[in-house]
């Protein structure tokens, strides 16, 4: 049955640094939109009722096939029945079980071929096209088993009732939804599983409102005791955030389980319900909970559960999380976004020739599976590797056709808001004059709600195209046009996140300090809660902004200030370090280093991977050594001279790198190159020209 998938991760593309412009951060073009939807994929459960048949074998025989069929060995009774069809080869009742055991064995194509075999030899039996139907759609056959369904013909209305159910429901997993509608259109209404079949159909559709109304009737008929149809009704309430009603229906079907076995889990939705809730707590930015609860699976026990766990624990481990997706992907049946996950985390982790392979290698399923927005997104991240300026064309009119349903969904927003007459948020503590809501004030708010998330999504959407345009200019260093593409919709995309970072760097590398310090401190306003949450580099970036303005005692508050909640940080979590200040110290040290105040610089750089052990790793090396490299060409070309005290901390810092960075590799042309192997050679280098 339907099975939560959570999507989002979180990541930015992570550049190179280039020149004195960009030697603090690079352009991020992420922020958090990919990880921050859930796609539900529905398919029909049902089963069979067991045929009843003349079974043309001995005794003992007979005995061994039913007790295999009772204690769920299908294979095994299968093996029997096999035995013997050579003897009988249109036995009907050999055909009936061994298609019985198939099915139940979730063999459905096999169990479909000796379903249309018995439809032949049996025309009269309106059961077995009823079963040949539901094996095709249990198998995939969607197609098959539409055009099946409307070829039957029935004599009995039950039959034709259920055919009809089956029928639309390939049409749905189809896309078909009009020809599902009409199909439904002639089903009972009052039989619960048209019910079901409704709310799917507009489920499917987006009217998750509409749809959780109809699965509560359909609960109300049935009893309200039914697994499936509470987990369909807190599938509606995620949907349509209200993650607090959702839950609360999610602990009890968790409560109400019994997980003893693979059957008991299936019956009692427990694993959707799990993979739900880790969905739920992953979106409200409860990751270490949500990381908890898919470890209650017990084990990894079907596609969904394995695409949850991979993007959910991805930032432990994204080699580990990109082998799972991968692994989904090349066994079908997989969730829907299991693909676009898959190109989303090649591409933040820097392998966009790996993204392009995989997207074209499966372009059609991408055209199928993937948003519109995400499939030009990609289709132009391909035409960028050879023809940059192509796919800046092509960037350039998606974008454009884009912008006036974005402005459009940004007008409603504020109108909304306008008519909402939203209240400041209540204090913990009511005043006399807090008053209980109207009903118009409620119909305002949950006309704000639907406002406000469509146009969310909507920008959510855009935003990967608009950045990956102004990312082609970027790396063309045509910041002029970088900035003047962001510039352009800044009346709807200034409210991201992922702009004001991108305006802050584009207007850094223009050397527009002031202008840039004002987005990142916007930024950091916006975070002041969760400031760590930040990538270290927007602060560094911000830091460095104010050292060249000439306000270097705010620079240093705010690095005392990130101090502190890293150690706060850290007591919350035993011990488990952030490197923010770190990577400021750093940047800050870079840049006085390539305003060639060696001496300054090269202090702060010493001072700023402390404790050592814990902030040397390839990233930060990678600027240090540059610098120190810098300084030794000045010294042999005896355009600096160097004081012995700071020679001693050079050679000192280095020594820790020989001890520290034994195990720590970096990207070298030799296989062996580390952190400790480059300390040595620079030791040595610093030695020989102060010698």
């Amino acid at each position: 049955m339907a099975r939560s998938t959570t999507t989002e991760k979180k990541g930015r593309l992570v550049g190179k640094h280039g020149d004195v412009r960009d030697h603090v951060s690079n352009f991020n073009f992420w922020g958090e939109f990919f990880f921050s939807h859930l796609v539900v994929r529905l398919t029909r459960k049902r089963t069979f009722t067991r045929p009843q048949t003349w079974i043309i074998m001995a005794k003992s025989i007979t005995a061994q096939v039913y007790g295999c069929i009772r204690d769920a060995d299908y294979m095994k009774a299968i093996d029997l029945l096999e035995a013997k069809l050579g003897e009988f080869p249109r036995s009907r009742s050999l055909l009936s079980l061994i298609a019985y055991c198939a099915y139940h064995n979730q063999e459905y194509a096999r169990a479909s071929e000796f379903y249309e075999t018995l439809t032949e030899l049996c025309p009269e039996s309106e059961d077995y096209q009823v079963y040949y139907v539901q094996s095709l759609l249990k198998g995939g056959s969607f197609l098959d088993a539409s055009r099946a369904a409307a070829s039957a013909a029935m004599a009995s209305t039950s039959n034709t009732h259920r055919l009809r159910l089956l029928q639309a429901n390939a049409e749905m997993e189809q896309g078909m939804m009009v020809a599902s509608s009409a199909s439904l259109s002639t089903c009972s209404e009052d039989d619960h599983e048209t019910l079901f079949a409704l709310a799917t159909l507009d489920f499917r559709e987006g009217r998750f409102a509409k749809a959780m109304e109809t699965y509560k009737i359909a609960r109300q008929v049935v009893g309200s005791d039914q697994p499936m149809l509470i987990y369909f009704i807190a599938l509606c309430h995620y949907q349509l955030s209200n993650y607090d009603a959702s839950l609360e229906l999610i602990e009890e079907i968790i409560g109400d389980s019994n997980d003893n076995d693979q059957d008991q889990c299936n019956e009692s939705f427990l694993v959707e319900a799990l993979n739900l809730k880790a969905a739920i707590l992953y979106t409200t930015k409860h990751a270490d909970a949500a990381k908890h609860t898919t470890t209650l699976f017990k084990e990894n026990l079907d596609a969904i559960s394995i695409h949850n766990d991979a993007i959910i624990n991805i930032a432990k481990d994204p080699s580990i999380g990109i082998q799972k997706l991968e692994f989904l992907l090349s066994n079908q049946p997989f969730p829907p976004e299991t693909l676009s996950n898959l190109l989303t985390l090649y591409t933040s982790h820097g392998q966009d020739h790996l993204a392009v392979e995989v997207f074209e290698t499966n372009n059609c399923l991408a055209q199928e599976l993937l948003p519109p927005d995400l499939y030009a997104y990609f289709n132009a991240l391909m035409m960028s590797l050879s023809c940059p300026d192509d796919a800046i064309l092509l960037l350039e009119a998606h974008n454009a056709h884009r912008a006036p349903n974005a402005r459009a969904a940004r007008k409603d927003s504020l109108e909304a808001t306008i008519a909402a007459g939203v209240r400041p948020a209540m204090t913990s503590r009511p005043t006399t004059s807090d008053r209980p809501s109207t009903a118009a004030e409620r119909k305002g708010n949950r006309a704000l709600a639907v406002a406000t998330k469509k146009f969310d999504a909507i920008l959510d959407n855009f935003i990967p195209t608009l950045c990956l345009q102004a990312k082609l200019y970027w790396d063309k260093r045509e910041y002029s046009r970088t900035e003047h593409v962001l510039q352009n919709v800044a009346d709807f995309c200034s409210s991201h996140d992922t702009w004001l970072i991108n305006m802050g760097h584009v207007l850094f590398a223009q050397q527009e300090f002031e202008a840039s310090i004002e987005n990142y401190e916007l930024l950091m306003k916006r975070h002041e809660a969760d400031l760590l949450e930040l990538p270290a580099m927007i602060l560094a970036n911000l830091c460095v902004a104010y050292v060249l303005v000439g306000r270097n005692e705010v620079a240093e508050e705010l690095i005392r200030m990130i101090e502190k909640k890293e150690h706060h940080w850290a007591a919350l979590r035993n011990g488990k370090d952030k490197a923010h200040s770190c990577i400021i110290n750093l940047s800050i040290g870079l840049l006085y280093c390539q305003k060639q105040n060696y001496a300054f610089g090269i202090a702060r750089i010493c001072k700023s991977l402390e404790p050592f052990e814990k902030n040397i790793c390839p990233d930060t090396w990678f600027y240090v050594k540059r610098s120190f490299l810098a300084f030794a060409f000045m010294l042999g070309a005896q355009s600096l001279h160097i004081k012995d005290d700071l020679l001693q901390d050079i050679l000192c810092f280095l020594s820790k790198a020989e001890t520290n960075g034994k195990h720590i590799p970096i990207k070298s042309d030799s296989a062996q190159a580390t952190v400790a192997s480059e300390g040595q050679q620079l030791k040595n280098i610093f030695i020989k020209i102060c010698a």
